[in-house]
């Protein structure tokens, strides 16, 4: 309450919890600057969306259809009211997800069977105006009658085509045996014009007859037409009859055969002949009637197959979004039974913290401060090749080391880095004295060959601060070079010139002019500084003529192949062994051989040092001091 403004204050309404809700929410999605938007989308521990979903934990129970939500929180009475809301929201949310999801898949499947059926009932209406504007009842079942219909047409088309050719091969064989009086008898204008009339009414009985069976509705006034055509037909048949017997006069035929049973047997086939004329009229038109009604129901077939193959179609498709439909309510129903979610066991007000994370989070700090950076510097100490340490050069070459130089590049303001190169340059110097000493016989001067693999190894570097100290020492000095370096007026510099001639040098005197040669004795020590061995040429047989052969080599670098290929060829020209010099070693590996390292300590440092040494005396105490 000591955060909330005055206006949000304003927007409780009492006792209405909802109407207090929907007021918050207003002033929220009012802009982007109110109180209950920045408290909501910032970074408040308690109301923060992204604290409280950091902070909730939801698991399955198991294998069962329960859940487990947790949440944790500082404060006792937010962590359960949070925890109330989320359940009550959940629940909601789930039912109102659930619902909607299987409503809108089920109005989805009602807009498409609602669609389905109008493309059912358009293709079987199509249908039924199809059937009607070509007067199909059933198609098959028509076209199967009509196919048979046909065939017995055909044939009794062909019986009657047989019973008028054989009417005609009868009536030319009897007017073959008749007389010449018979012939013009039957031929005659009366006999013609009775038979010229019953083929005529034989026609058109024929045709009425057709009609009749064609036409259903017609039937009573074509009956009736039917029978006054046959009765003129009779009469007409008899007349021709009785003028065919008034007519003949002779009784027997040129065959001898009585002229009675030729003219009858003769009227009998021409009443024939004129019916089957008759009905090959209707037959001609009746087979064109077949004709015309297969013409014209072949196109139809094809029609009707595509007609009700598309019905096919949409009423498959009817039916499965009607079993689609059915299964989407079955499974809205199901949702709506299984969406009421119940709380098994509802949040409860937390009395006891949990235990604090404080060791377990000093126990990481202390992995990630230490054992991790210690692993590293371990590991990358381990992957290093470089030569560091004096017992290392040792190993790689398989020569001595004489003495070591600092590595003054990095060094704290608290050590005292004068010291330290004093004493390694004295190292060095009683190195070289005892190197001379040694040598048997040996006579004034004393020859050292500073040689090295590389350029810029520090050969240079030593050898100034090494002859400032051998001439405090009272030593007269001579400094062999090819390259000018003024160290000191005390200290006498020779300038050799690397022609073709420097690498057949094979005593010192090589390297000197003419003026000098005389004088080498005056020296007590001579000192020679030749290139890299690997990048230049050097002679090799000087090796042999000097007292001490010296190798300078850094620290920081690798020992190569090439490096103990280099000085396998001096060892192979010499029978003297040179010694190491190990330039730039890091002040912490030079203690094992200048002893401690001179810095300024603090008291604790002093007395931390004192009671790791067990070193509690006075006389302790100055020396370390």
């Amino acid at each position: 309450m000591e955060i909330v403004p005055e206006e949000v204050k304003q927007l409780v309404v009492k006792g209405n919890l909802e109407k207090t809700v929907e007021n918050f929410r207003n002033l929220k999605n009012k802009n982007y600057s109110n109180f209950i938007y920045a408290i909501l989308n910032y970074e408040h521990p308690h109301y923060s969306t992204r604290k409280i979903a950091s902070k909730i934990k939801v698991s399955r129970v198991q294998s069962s259809d329960m859940i487990d939500i947790k949440y944790q929180s500082d404060d006792a009475a937010i962590c359960k009211n949070t925890l109330d809301f989320i359940v009550q929201v959940f629940i909601e949310e789930y039912t109102t997800i659930k619902i909607n999801q299987s409503d809108a898949v089920v109005q989805y499947f009602q807009k498409q069977l609602k669609q389905a059926d109008e493309k059912l009932n358009e293709a079987e209406n199509e249908l039924l105006r199809f059937n009607q504007s070509n007067t199909i009842i059933n198609y098959y079942e028509q076209t199967k009658h009509i196919a048979s219909e046909k065939e017995h047409f055909d044939l009794a088309h062909q019986e009657i085509q047989r019973d008028k050719v054989a009417a005609e091969s009868v009536l030319s064989i009897l007017e073959e045996k008749m007389t010449a009086t018979q012939k013009q008898f039957v031929n005659n204008k009366k006999i013609l014009d009775l038979r010229n009339s019953l083929s005529e009414l034989n026609t058109q009985i024929a045709l009425k007859t057709y009609e009749n069976e064609s036409d259903s509705a017609k039937e009573k006034s074509l009956i009736s037409n039917i029978a006054s055509l046959k009765t003129r037909s009779f009469d007409i048949q008899e007349e021709l009859k009785n003028s065919v017997r008034e007519q003949f006069s002779m009784s027997n035929t040129t065959e001898g055969l009585p002229s009675s049973s030729v003219l009858t047997e003769w009227l009998s086939n021409v009443i024939k002949l004129e019916a089957a004329k008759a009905k090959l009229i209707v037959a001609d038109i009746q087979k064109k009637e077949y004709e015309r009604l297969f013409s014209s129901y072949a196109p139809l077939g094809a029609t009707m197959k595509r007609l009700e193959r598309k019905i096919n179609v949409a009423e498959r498709e009817y039916l499965s979004i009607l079993q689609s439909l059915g299964q989407a309510k079955l499974k809205q129903q199901n949702i709506e039974l299984n969406s009421n979610l119940r709380i098994i066991a509802p949040p409860f007000f937390p009395i006891v913290a949990e235990p604090s994370k404080r060791k377990f989070i000093v126990l990481i700090a202390f992995m990630i401060g230490f054992l991790i950076p210690t692993f590293i510097i371990i590991v990358l100490d381990f992957l290093n090749n470089n030569i560091k340490t004096w017992a290392r050069v040792e190993e790689l070459t398989g020569l001595n080391v004489a003495a070591v130089y600092p590595n003054t590049s990095k060094v704290s303001k608290y050590v005292d880095i004068d010291t330290i190169e004093k004493r390694a340059l004295d190292i060095i110097a009683r190195k070289l004295i005892l190197n001379i000493a040694s040598i048997e016989n040996k006579r004034k001067p004393s020859s050292f060959l500073f040689f090295s693999s590389l350029e810029k190894e520090g050969k240079t570097r030593i050898l100034r601060f090494l002859l400032k100290r051998l001439t405090e020492y009272g030593y007269k000095i001579l400094y062999i070079s090819y390259e000018k370096d003024k160290i000191s007026e005390e200290i006498e510099q020779i300038i050799y010139s690397r022609d073709n001639s420097f690498h057949r040098a094979e005593k010192i005197e090589d390297l000197t002019p003419e003026k000098d040669k005389n004088n080498l004795s005056n020296y007590d020590f001579i000192f020679i500084e030749i290139p890299g061995v690997l990048n230049n040429s050097y002679p090799i047989n000087l090796f042999k003529t000097v007292d001490v052969p010296i190798l300078v080599t850094r620290a920081n670098r690798q020992w190569l192949k090439s490096d103990s290929f280099a000085i396998k060829d001096i060892l192979e020209a010499s029978d003297k062994e040179p010694q190491v010099f190990l330039n730039g070693v890091e002040l912490q590996e030079m203690e094992d051989l200048i002893g401690e390292i001179p810095r300024k300590r603090s008291r604790v440092r002093r007395f931390l040092k004192r009671l790791i040494l067990l070193k509690f005396s006075s006389k302790d105490k100055l020396s370390i001091l």
